[in-house]
C-alpha cells in the first residue's frame, strides 16, 4: 500500500528527501496504531477513532511542524486509496491538526550588518591557512543580495549564472526541485567576474566554461559544502564584529531573512519578494511584514498623501 503510494507519488517529482519523510511519518504513525506498524494495519483498521489516537500519540513527542507533515502525508496516502477505490472518502479532515505558531524572521540585528560584512570579506583573514577573500567576497554577496538558501548555494555550478554581461540572472533549483530565476546586477557580476579572475590563477585546470563546474569551491579546489559555508559565514560575523547580533539558529540563513527585509523596506511587494526568495505560500512571505512594520511605517509617514493628509488636518 505504502510503496504503491509512493510510486505514485513519484509522478510530481518530490525530492527524494520528501518521500524518505513521508514514508517514515507514516510508518510512523501507523506504530502508534499497531505496535507492529504499517505492515499489519489493514485499511479497515484505519477508523476516525484509531486515526485520532494515533495521532495524539504521535503529537507528544512530537514538534508541531512534525505533525503537521504527518498530517499531510497521511492525507495524501488517504487520497490515494480513495482514488483507487479502496476507500470511500478521506477520514483526515476529522482527526485535528495542530497550529504552528507564526515566528518572526531572524534577520541581522545591525542596520550596517551589509556593509560591514563585504567589508571584512574583501580583506584577508589573518587566521586563514589558505586565504581567498575574492571567494568569501562572492560568497557573502551572493546571499546578501540574492537571498538564496545555504542548500541552494551548494548546488550552483557555472552554468547558473546565465545571460548577457550587464544582464546576467542566477539560475537557482529551490525546494521541491522548483526552479526560479533572480536577476544578477552589474556589481555582483563585477564581484563573480574578480572571484572567477583569482579561481583561474588558483586553479588553471579548472574548466570555467564547462556547465557542470562548481561556482562556489573550497581552497583545495572542491565543491563549497554546506558545513563549509556555515563556517566561514560565522567567521566573517566574528571578524565583522556582529556574531552576537545574529539570531540564534539562523546563522546563514539570517543572511537570507535580511535580504528580504531590506527588500521590503526598499519597496518590492509581498508577490515580488515571494517570487525571489522561492516561497511556495504567500503566507510564509507574509511573515517579513511584520518583521519590518517600523520601517514600512516610516514609508507610509513620509509618503507624500500622508503629509497632504496632515496637512488638511492642520488646516481644517
Amino acid at each position: 500500500m505504502i510503496d504503491a503510494w509512493l510510486f505514485q507519488l513519484g509522478a510530481t517529482k518530490p525530492s527524494a528527501r520528501t518521500l524518505a519523510a513521508y514514508r517514515s511519518d507514516v510508518e510512523g504513525v501507523a506504530r502508534r496504531i499497531d505496535t507492529e506498524g504499517a505492515d499489519a494495519l489493514r485499511i479497515e483498521d484505519l477508523t476516525k477513532p484509531a486515526l485520532r489516537a494515533g495521532f495524539a500519540s504521535w503529537a507528544a513527542d512530537h514538534a508541531a511542524a512534525s505533525v503537521l507533515r504527518a498530517h499531510s502525508a497521511w492525507s495524501s496516502l488517504f487520497d490515494f486509496l480513495v482514488a483507487e477505490d479502496l476507500l470511500d472518502g478521506n477520514p483526515m479532515a476529522a482527526v485535528p491538526k495542530p497550529r504552528l505558531a507564526r515566528s518572526a524572521p531572524k534577520a541581522i540585528k545591525a542596520d550596517d550588518a551589509a556593509s560591514r560584512l563585504l567589508a571584512t570579506a574583501a580583506t584577508i583573514d589573518p587566521a586563514a591557512r589558505r586565504p581567498w577573500p575574492e571567494r568569501d567576497l562572492a560568497l557573502v554577496a551572493l546571499f546578501l543580495v540574492s537571498g538564496i538558501r545555504e542548500g541552494e548555494a551548494v548546488t550552483l555550478g557555472m552554468a547558473s549564472v546565465t545571460g548577457p554581461t550587464g544582464a546576467r540572472r542566477l539560475e537557482v533549483i529551490g525546494k521541491g526541485d522548483k526552479a526560479r530565476t533572480i536577476p544578477v546586477d552589474p556589481a555582483l557580476e563585477q564581484v563573480l567576474a574578480a572571484y572567477h579572475t583569482s579561481r583561474a590563477a588558483r586553479f588553471p585546470d579548472h574548466d570555467l566554461d564547462h556547465p557542470a563546474t562548481p561556482l562556489l569551491v573550497d581552497t583545495r579546489g572542491r565543491r563549497l559544502a554546506a558545513h563549509q559555508i556555515s563556517y566561514l559565514v560565522e567567521r566573517l560575523y566574528t571578524r565583522a564584529g556582529i556574531r552576537s547580533r545574529i539570531p540564534p539558529g539562523a546563522m546563514v540563513h539570517a543572511l537570507r531573512h535580511t535580504f528580504a527585509t531590506d527588500a521590503l523596506q526598499a519597496g518590492a511587494d509581498v508577490v515580488e519578494l515571494q517570487a525571489l526568495l522561492g516561497h511556495a505560500s504567500l503566507d510564509t512571505t507574509r511573515r517579513y511584514l511584520d518583521a519590518t512594520a517600523e520601517g514600512l511605517r516610516d514609508v507610509i509617514k513620509g509618503h507624500p498623501s500622508q503629509i497632504a493628509l496632515r496637512h488638511h488636518l492642520r488646516t481644517t
